[in-house]
């Protein structure tokens, strides 16, 4: 076992202990003013009797957003560490550092595509949701390292979205074409929590999980949860990204635009 993933098992066991409340509370307290975690659309900090509960909480009220299948949502709150186009098979890290797409995603992507990197930070709500309107044909767990995926550690290591714990989702949008949405793991992150496939949070070892009947989440639909901070890679096609570096986006926020394409006219 990579020294990473002992800490991070530690971490999940002190996280989801439930303390005495007088003691719950001081620990949320602590957690909420250390990384300065903004409550106001999120329930009272004594509600949450784990420090994971207050991880993983849960927003009080659904966040508006644009319903258009022409329109692309952010499917978290982060930041927008890097994106770009693929090019020859490889994406970009972060600056500097690059991997390779088919180890990353176990599969050959094929040309056009671009990828856009989201950082969940500890301060941040750490739910994601459906970008676009997915039919999910295939979910592949990969058992690996469970590396810090803060810029300082992505600058020092090369590799680490390839070589870490994760969760690919191949997907298609309504236009036909295939996107990827995988969910990385991370330091203090041993689990990923995916709604519809339950089960994958508890896999210790690598397997991929087809469905014969793809499964169907809308825009905006919540998809899964991380423990802390951590990483969503999106690789797709044919969208034009409206994003800068270092951005700060949120869940429900315009993104992307469908590049206009006489092709998709003829599809609908």
């Amino acid at each position: 076992m990579h020294y990473t993933n002992f800490i991070s098992k530690c971490f999940e066991k002190f996280a989801c202990h439930a303390f005495p409340m007088c003691i719950q509370l001081w620990i949320n307290k602590a957690y909420i003013r250390w990384f300065d975690v903004k409550m106001e659309e999120f329930d009272t900090i004594a509600s949450y009797t784990t420090l994971n509960a207050l991880f993983t909480r849960s927003l009080v009220k659904m966040r508006s957003f644009d319903k258009t299948d022409r329109k692309m949502i952010a499917p978290c709150d982060s930041t927008i560490m890097e994106l770009g186009a693929c090019k020859n098979g490889i994406a970009m890290q972060i600056k500097g550092k690059t991997y390779c797409v088919r180890d990353f995603i176990k599969n050959d992507l094929g040309e056009g595509y671009s990828f856009v990197n989201f950082y969940l930070s500890p301060s941040d709500y750490h739910r994601f949701h459906a970008p676009l309107n997915l039919k999910i044909k295939r979910l592949e767990f990969v058992s690996g390292k469970l590396r810090s995926v803060n810029e300082k550690s992505l600058l020092k290591c090369g590799d680490v979205f390839a070589q870490n714990k994760r969760v690919i989702l191949e997907c298609e949008d309504d236009f036909g074409e295939t996107l990827y949405f995988v969910a990385i793991g991370a330091l203090n992150v041993g689990k990923i929590q995916i709604h519809f496939a339950p089960s994958v949070a508890e896999f210790e070892e690598s397997q991929t999980l087809e469905f014969a009947e793809p499964i169907f989440v809308k825009k905006g639909d919540e998809m899964g949860s991380f423990l802390m901070g951590s990483t969503i890679v999106l690789l797709s096609k044919n969208w034009e990204y409206q994003l800068k570096l270092k951005e700060k986006v949120y869940f429900g926020q315009c993104i992307a635009k469908l590049q206009d394409k006489e092709s998709y006219a003829d599809k609908n």
